[in-house]
């Protein structure tokens, strides 16, 4: 019950972290050298890795939170 709980926090952050940031990309818009967009935004508020962090911990909340939902011999 632990890990499913801790896996759904990491859900929960990195589910948070990704809405904000997407909310900043379409309140500030940036173009960095030529390249717009949402892409363009994290290169160029230098976010880009806050992106990557947040998108590796909700896949991995959700692999945590499926695990011990199905696999799991408790």
């Amino acid at each position: 019950m632990k890990k499913m709980l801790f896996g759904s926090i990491l859900i929960l952050c990195g589910t948070m972290g990704l809405i904000s940031i997407i909310v900043l990309s379409v309140n500030n818009p940036w173009d960095y050298n030529g390249i717009t967009g949402i892409y363009g935004f994290l290169l160029g508020s230098q976010t880009l890795w806050f992106f990557v962090l947040f998108c590796i911990m909700f896949i991995l909340g959700t692999f945590i939170s499926c695990y011990e939902a199905y696999f799991s011999k408790a």
